[in-house]
This record gives structure tokens, C-alpha cells and sequence, in this order.
């Protein structure tokens, strides 16, 4: 029997009912839900990829997190030398530098250290941490595991060269002095990065190494400190309170006399180590005046620089020896410096006082008998401008 008119009315009203529910839970589930819990998607979505605005025109682009492996090695001006190499290759890729256009790509990248075999790493590792409050951040073991190993190898496989030699490591050329050279690693690695997308991604989310990763052995260049001075020296903020003891006085000039012959007295030669000798030494301050002041600062006994001091008087020079501390005093006195210092250029106390500290001009020296030639770089940032002058000793 047909349904009488009142039974199709309340028929028609229960269907209006049903839609009407299915709107509202539709609406509930897709717009205010979301909005509602997006903080728990967010925290969820760990592992997603993060948008950034990286272009001068303003797209939306994703972010590919990347990992810079660091290689440590011997004391604290060694592991500044690198580490500052390091952070330089992280803040050049997360510059937008090297934006992929064709994929709209970025990078984010994250500097894991691994630390040399000799148990000089520890003190090293000690001294960063110590005056570097900032270095705190890092595990100075984190690729120091199997997993790395595995790793290395992987990616050995994947792109190809002698997994046994560093040097011939995929990407080697962002480990050359050369800033062309390090441009055109950090561009091949861009590229590889590119087309092995979803595996930087998988790698990212299961392991602490990405895949590719790039692998830096080597200290610090003149190019890279020039174009990230200031990001170094607001990274590397030193902690006067734990790691001074003595500092230069606001007149005096300072020498640094390393003397690696009494520090490696087996390989200082073999290594290129040469410094000048006292007449040398004497004639890098030339220009100074009767009677202004002059500090040598040195690890070892007053006696090895007595030669030194004769030299320096001699020219009627004010002079003072400070030695018997330790490393860090030695770098902090460097640093204290408001005038000029010099010293030899192999140093990595030497021009790392000179990148962080206050001196006027830093005098970085090479003995042309030494096997190691003096890298000159005629820097143009506002920090860096006329500051170091190189010279070869004949």
C-alpha cells in the first residue's frame, strides 16, 4: 500500500535529519578538529618535512635535513679549527646559496662530531667545552659507533670511491683551501642530495647520519671565516672566567712562541714546524719604537725564550716573558691582545686569537724552508679587513 502523505512528510524531515548529522560530523571532523589538535599532528609529524622560506621570491619550498660529519683532532685550537669549518659548510647550505630550483629544495643541516682514536681528544674535547660554553651542545662521540661505519660505507656504495682513503671521499673537494673547489662539493652534494630525496628523508628518521652525508676533516680557511665572521664570533664566545689568567696589557704587543721543536722534538721537523729565530722574530716588530712594550707568551720554561728577550731588548724594547700555563691561558692571553700580535701561521692558537680576539693586525709567519707555503686571502668582510698579514721568512 502506498505511505499515506503525514508518513512521506515525517520520512522526508528523518532523511533531512540524517544529512544534516552527517554535515555537522563532516565539519566537526575536517575543519574544527584539525584546528583544534593541530599542535598533536604537529608533534606527531616529527619526521615530515619542514617548509621554509628560503628564496628572494618568497616560495614555499621543502627542507631537506642534512648532516655535516666533523672530524676532530689533537687540542682545542686543532677542534676550533674544525668545528668552525664545519659550522661555515652548515650556515653556507642553510643560506639558501645553494637552493634547488627544479625540486624547490632547501637544507638544513646538523654538524655531528667524531672525535680522532688517540686519547688526546679528551683534553681537547675538555678545553672546547670549557672556554666554548656553546660547544656543550654537541657529543663529541656521536660518530664514533658502528652505525657510522655502516654508514660511510653505504654511502661508498652509492656514489662511488675508495671508502678506505678520506681523501677520495664522495664530496672530498669541500676539504680543499680553494673556496671555488669547496662551492663545487657542496653543489655536487646539492645535486646528490636532489635525487636521492626520499633516502635523505628515510635516513633522517632511522639513523643520526643522513644519506648522503658530507664528510670535513680539515680546519678552517680564511675564505669561510671572511663570509661567516660574525656568525664564528657569536658562536664561539670565550669564557674568560674559566679559562684566563693573565692578560695583555692594553699597550703591549705580543709574540707567540709556540716552539713545537721542544713540544714534538721527533717530528716537529718532518712536519714542516719552523719557527723563527730570535733575530727573525725581532724584525716581524721592526716598526715598533724604542721603548714599546712587548710580551712572548709561551707554553714552555722562560729559559728557550731568554734568546728571544735578548733579541727584543736589544732593539730597546720593554719586554716580558708569560709561560708555564696551559693551553687555554695561552689562547686567552693571545686573544686579550689589543695591539698586534705575531706568531707562526700553522698555529691554529695563533690565527684563531686573530679571527676572535682584538687585536689591531695579526702577523702570521711561515719559514720558507718549511714544507707547509703560507695561505693568503685577501679578505673583504668589516671584521676581518686588513687584519692578518701574511709573510714568508727567507
Amino acid at each position: 500500500r502506498p505511505p499515506s502523505s503525514n508518513n512521506g512528510a515525517k520520512g522526508s524531515r528523518r532523511q533531512l535529519y540524517v544529512i544534516g548529522g552527517i554535515a555537522s560530523f563532516m565539519f566537526m571532523l575536517f575543519v574544527i578538529l584539525p584546528q583544534q589538535y593541530a599542535w598533536m599532528t604537529n608533534e606527531m609529524e616529527v619526521h615530515q618535512p619542514v617548509n621554509h622560506n628560503l628564496t628572494h621570491h618568497h616560495e614555499i619550498i621543502e627542507t631537506v635535513p642534512v648532516t655535516i660529519v666533523c672530524q676532530l683532532s689533537g687540542e682545542m685550537g686543532n677542534n676550533l679549527g674544525k668545528l668552525g669549518r664545519c659550522l661555515s659548510l652548515k650556515w653556507w647550505l642553510e643560506s639558501g646559496a645553494f637552493y634547488n630550483s627544479t625540486n624547490k629544495l632547501g637544507y638544513s643541516a646538523r654538524v655531528a662530531l667524531r672525535h680522532q682514536q688517540h686519547n688526546k681528544w679528551v683534553r681537547g674535547a675538555q678545553d672546547l667545552q670549557r672556554c666554548f660554553p656553546n660547544t656543550n651542545q654537541f657529543d663529541f662521540s656521536e660518530a664514533n659507533n658502528n652505525e657510522f661505519a655502516d654508514i660511510w660505507k653505504m654511502q661508498h656504495q652509492l656514489l662511488g670511491g675508495d671508502e678506505r682513503v678520506e681523501a677520495n671521499s664522495p664530496f672530498h673537494e669541500i676539504n680543499s683551501i680553494d673556496e671555488k673547489e669547496i662551492v663545487s662539493g657542496l653543489q655536487s652534494f646539492v645535486s646528490e642530495a636532489s635525487k636521492h630525496h626520499a633516502m635523505v628523508y628515510n635516513a633522517a628518521s632511522k639513523r643520526n647520519v643522513s644519506l648522503p652525508f658530507l664528510f670535513s676533516a680539515q680546519f678552517q680557511n680564511l675564505p669561510l671565516e671572511d663570509r661567516f665572521h660574525e656568525e664564528i664570533r657569536q658562536f664561539f664566545r670565550f669564557n674568560e672566567s674559566s679559562c684566563c689568567k693573565v692578560m695583555a696589557d692594553p699597550d703591549e704587543n705580543v709574540f707567540h712562541y709556540r716552539n713545537f721543536k721542544k713540544e714534538m722534538p721527533k717530528r716537529w721537523n718532518s712536519y714542516g714546524f719552523h719557527e723563527a729565530d730570535p733575530q727573525q722574530a725581532a724584525d716581524l716588530f721592526g716598526h715598533l719604537k724604542e721603548g714599546d712594550k712587548i710580551a712572548i707568551v709561551t707554553r714552555f720554561g722562560g729559559e728557550t725564550a731568554q734568546p728571544y728577550v735578548d733579541a727584543f731588548e736589544a732593539r730597546g724594547l720593554k719586554v716580558r716573558v708569560v709561560d708555564g700555563q696551559d693551553g687555554p691561558a695561552d689562547f686567552c692571553f693571545l686573544m686579550s691582545a689589543q695591539k698586534e700580535i705575531a706568531g707562526l701561521w700553522q698555529s691554529t692558537y695563533l690565527t684563531w686569537a686573530g679571527y676572535l680576539g682584538n687585536a689591531t693586525r695579526v702577523i702570521a709567519y711561515a719559514m720558507a724552508t718549511s714544507s707547509h707555503k703560507i695561505e693568503t686571502y685577501n679578505c673583504t668582510g668589516p671584521g676581518l679587513k686588513g687584519k692578518f698579514d701574511f709573510r714568508t721568512i727567507h
